[in-house]
């Protein structure tokens, strides 16, 4: 039988709100990547990965179950994040069964699990929290950065915490979008803090196999950039895509000067999160334990980053449920270099269990990527993802197969479907046009297969 230290170590990196298209081994001419792009020529770069919920606490719900939203049910978010409901206690994460297995967990930055479970060690922020600009007694809840970071951060440079909100309330903060020079430096950020708490993590953990949750808060709102990050691209000579180009009504939102320094920052901050994923990396490999570790990375959805005039997420465009996805299996595994094939990240957590050496319980609907990381068969016919606003009162699902999208809403919003292969910017809503009336009703009834078919076990303790 074998024994727990030959078990592979597994580091789960998640960012927030990052575009597929904000790495340079994903294409991208402008942001630069080196860390991530290195992972990606020792690992496996997906170029089709897709979340199963457009918006952060439910889409991470999906990652730490393996299940869909609506067989999770954290389906929405509330505008208090606090409150909004968490997993079901029957509902059992793939860190709860790795802790029953002998892995020392842990957990570092960004989670959005309430409450979270299935840590032996946890540093926690709730997240950047545009929406907040008093450090207490906000009437959306408790300040997303929270009160352990606030603490360290105090250690560090007293008054810092407040000055973060302050600077939340001025003028040139609203007037750019959040698009400013962060009032803490790069070594006092959130994710800086919380990634000497992932070090701290590696550092402590012995001979036992590992488990390690690396969330960063950015590239989310607002992006304020810290030091060198936030003038690392100049904002002339940022390009514009044709969807910002084309908006539906460009005399209205932000002007273009706005809109560039916008992206500016927000790639300065892709460019953070690879120095920092960096620097995790770096320690693992000075421990001589990189070459016996999985390494996961992804976001848990993207970013409008002002194309159709529109920044943010919640919707079943491209550029929201289209992420990152790079796993860097322990060396001596097989591997290929590129998978085009339809991936979710439901498809994480037996992903995880595969390469722990765990069974998937049947409940679990995502399927391990291992075989398709070691010979590049296998894949998704279509993915799903759901959304529920905030207030439920809009309710979406989402099919997604290798040519088409169909999006069915509630409340008499007109339904989608667009042909990504002739149309991939998504421009032309086939759903009300007669001629493709075969199409859609093939289409809708994928999805009520797809749905039919998802029906399983609900996991009892």
């Amino acid at each position: 039988m074998e024994t727990p230290n030959t078990r592979p170590n597994i580091l789960l990196i998640t960012t927030d709100q990052q575009r597929y298209d904000t790495l340079a081994c994903n294409g991208s001419l402008v942001v630069r990547t080196p860390v991530l792009d290195g992972l990606a020529r020792e690992g496996v770069r997906f170029e089709h990965a897709y979340v199963n919920n457009p918006v952060c606490i439910p889409s991470r719900a999906c990652i730490q179950t393996g299940r869909y939203t609506h067989q999770h049910g954290v389906r929405y978010m509330e505008s208090k994040v606090d409150t909004t409901p968490g997993l079901p206690f029957w509902e059992e994460t793939f860190m709860e069964r790795l802790q029953v297995a002998g892995y020392r967990t842990g957990a570092a930055g960004k989670i959005h699990m309430f409450p979270p479970r299935g840590f032996d060690y946890q540093k926690l922020t709730h997240g950047q929290g545009a929406r907040w600009d008093v450090p207490y007694g906000s009437p959306l809840g408790p300040a997303q950065l929270g009160d352990e970071y606030a603490h360290w951060l105090e250690q560090q440079n007293p008054g810092a915490y407040a000055r973060i909100y302050e600077q939340r309330r001025s003028d040139e903060y609203k007037r750019n979008l959040g698009a400013v020079t962060s009032a803490v430096a790069f070594e006092e950020s959130v994710d800086y803090w919380a990634a000497e708490n992932a070090i701290e993590f590696i550092r402590e953990s012995g001979e036992r196999p590992f488990f390690l949750w690396y969330g960063l808060c950015n590239p989310h709102t607002p992006v304020d950039a810290p030091g060198k990050y936030a003038s690392l691209y100049d904002p002339g000579e940022i390009p514009l895509t044709e969807k910002y180009r084309n908006r539906p009504n460009p005399d209205e939102g932000p002007s273009e000067r706005v809109v560039r320094r916008w992206i500016a920052h927000y790639y300065g901050l892709c460019t953070m999160v690879d120095d920092l994923v960096g620097r995790v990396i770096e320690e693992l490999k000075k421990r001589n334990l990189i070459e016996n570790t999985l390494v996961l990375f992804t976001s848990d959805h993207g970013e409008m980053m002002g194309d159709l005039g529109r920044f943010g997420k919640g919707n079943f465009l491209e550029e929201i449920i289209r992420v990152p996805l790079i796993v860097r299996p322990p060396a001596g595994d097989e591997r290929v270099a590129e998978i085009d094939r339809l991936v979710e990240l439901i498809d994480l957590a037996p992903t995880v269990l595969d390469y722990a050496g765990l069974p998937v319980p049947e409940a679990v609907q995502g399927e391990s990527l291992r075989p398709l990381v070691q010979t590049g068969e296998g894949g998704k016919d279509a993915v799903l993802g759901e959304f529920t606003a905030n207030d439920r009162s809009l309710h979406g699902k989402c099919l997604r197969t290798e040519r088409y999208k169909y999006v069915h809403w509630t409340g008499g919003r007109p339904a989608e479907l667009y042909d990504l292969r002739e149309d991939p910017g998504e421009w032309s809503n086939l759903a009300g046009d007669p001629a493709f009336r075969e199409l859609l009703a093939e289409m809708q009834g994928r999805l009520i297969e797809h749905l039919s078919l998802s029906e399983r076990p609900i996991l009892r303790r």
